[in-house]
C-alpha cells in the first residue's frame, strides 16, 4: 500500500508545479513565448483591410448626417406644407366669399316681393296647434264607450285614449321617490321596448278580463305577455335582477291602474279596491308566482288621480268640458257667417 501511494505523490506535486499561474508580467510572455503585450494583429488579408475601412467610412459624421437628412422627415417640412396648404384655403374663401356678396347684385326686386307676400300668407291663415291631453280630447271616458279592436302580432294596440305608455310609467316612478341615481337605473329599463309591450298587453289583457272576455284574444294576448316578460327579464344585468323584479311587478300593476282611471274617468267607481286587489294579485303572480299581502296597494301615491291627471293638470269636469264644446261650436259657426 505504501509503495503504491507514493508515485501518487509525486505525480500530484508535479501537476500542481505546471498549474501555477505566473506572478508577474514577465513569466506571463515567458510562458507565451512572447517579446512584448499586448501582440499586435496584423491583418495580412485585404478583405479584413475593406471591411475596416468601410466601417470607418460609415460611422464617420458626413456619413451619419447626410443618411439622417434622405430618411428623417424634418418638423420644417411639416411646417411648410401647412403655410401652403392653409394659403391655398385663404384664397379659396377669398373667392366663395366674393361669389357669395356678388348675389345681392343678382337677384333682384320681385324675389322679396314674393317672400314678403308669402310670409303674409303664413301670417294670416296660421293656426295654433294644441295638444290635447287626454281629459280634453271628446272620445269616450267610460268602459261601455272602448272595444279591443283585435289582436295583431306585429303591433301592440295602442292605450285608449291616445295615452303614452312611457308617460304612465314615469309618472308612477315619480310617485315613488325613488333615489336619483336608482330612478336613472330604474327608467332605462321601465321605458324598455319590452317593458312597454307588457303594459300594453297587459291592460287590454285585464280589460277583457274584467269587462269583455274575449278568449281568442286573450290567449294571443297572454302569449306575447310571457314572450315580453322573458325578454325584459334577460335584459337586466345579473346584479340588478332581483331588485329590479322586487319593484317592478307593482309599479307594472300601478301603471295599469292608472290607465284606466285616466283612459275612462266616467267609471271609476268600477275601479275600487277589489279591482286593485285582484289586479295586483294577478300581475304579481305572472311576474313571481306569489301573491302579495293583502291591502298591498294601500301604499300607492295614486289617490289624487280621481282630480289630477297624470300630466298634473287639474281635470276637467263633464260640465267645464260641455261648455268650452259648446263655445268652440258658436266659434266655428261664426267664423262661417264672416
Amino acid at each position: 500500500m505504501a509503495g503504491q501511494w507514493k508515485p501518487q505523490g509525486k505525480k500530484r506535486s508535479a501537476f500542481q508545479k505546471v498549474q501555477v499561474p505566473p506572478k508577474s508580467i514577465e513569466e506571463f510572455l515567458k510562458l507565451q513565448n512572447w517579446d512584448y503585450w499586448p501582440k499586435e494583429i496584423h491583418l495580412i488579408e485585404d478583405k479584413y483591410v475593406h471591411d475596416m475601412n468601410k466601417i470607418k467610412e460609415d460611422s464617420s459624421f458626413t456619413s451619419i448626417y447626410t443618411h439622417l437628412l434622405k430618411n428623417v422627415p424634418q418638423i420644417f417640412e411639416a411646417d411648410m406644407n401647412m403655410e401652403l396648404r392653409l394659403r391655398e384655403c385663404s384664397l379659396l374663401l377669398q373667392d366663395h366669399a366674393s361669389k357669395i356678396f356678388e348675389w345681392d347684385k343678382v337677384i333682384c326686386k320681385t324675389s322679396y316681393e314674393k317672400l314678403e307676400r308669402y310670409k303674409a300668407f303664413l301670417e294670416k291663415y296660421h293656426t295654433h296647434k294644441k295638444i290635447m291631453l287626454a281629459d280634453e280630447m271628446g272620445t269616450q271616458k267610460n268602459i261601455e264607450g272602448c272595444n279591443f279592436s283585435g289582436f295583431k302580432a306585429n303591433e301592440l294596440t295602442q292605450l285608449p285614449r291616445h295615452l303614452d305608455a312611457k308617460r304612465i310609467y314615469l309618472f308612477i316612478l315619480k310617485a315613488h321617490d325613488f333615489d336619483e341615481r336608482i330612478f336613472k337605473i330604474w327608467k332605462s329599463h321601465f321605458l324598455s321596448e319590452s317593458s312597454i309591450a307588457l303594459l300594453h298587453d297587459s291592460f287590454w289583457w285585464w280589460f277583457l278580463h274584467k269587462f269583455k272576455p274575449n278568449k281568442k284574444n286573450q290567449d294571443c294576448l297572454f302569449d306575447r305577455i310571457s314572450e315580453s316578460y322573458v325578454t325584459l327579464f334577460i335584459s337586466i344585468p345579473l346584479r340588478r335582477k332581483d331588485a329590479f323584479f322586487q319593484v317592478y311587478p307593482d309599479c307594472l300593476a300601478q301603471a295599469i291602474y292608472a290607465t284606466f282611471r285616466e283612459a275612462f274617468p266616467e267609471s271609476s267607481n268600477l275601479f275600487n279596491d277589489e279591482f286593485k286587489e285582484d289586479l295586483g294579485n294577478n300581475i304579481f303572480l305572472w311576474m313571481s308566482g306569489l301573491k302579495p299581502r293583502k291591502g298591498f296597494w294601500v301604499h300607492w301615491k295614486l289617490k289624487d288621480l280621481s282630480t289630477t291627471t297624470i300630466h298634473g293638470s287639474k281635470r276637467a269636469t263633464e260640465k267645464s268640458i260641455k261648455e268650452r264644446t259648446a263655445s268652440s261650436q258658436e266659434h266655428i259657426i261664426s267664423s262661417f257667417h264672416c
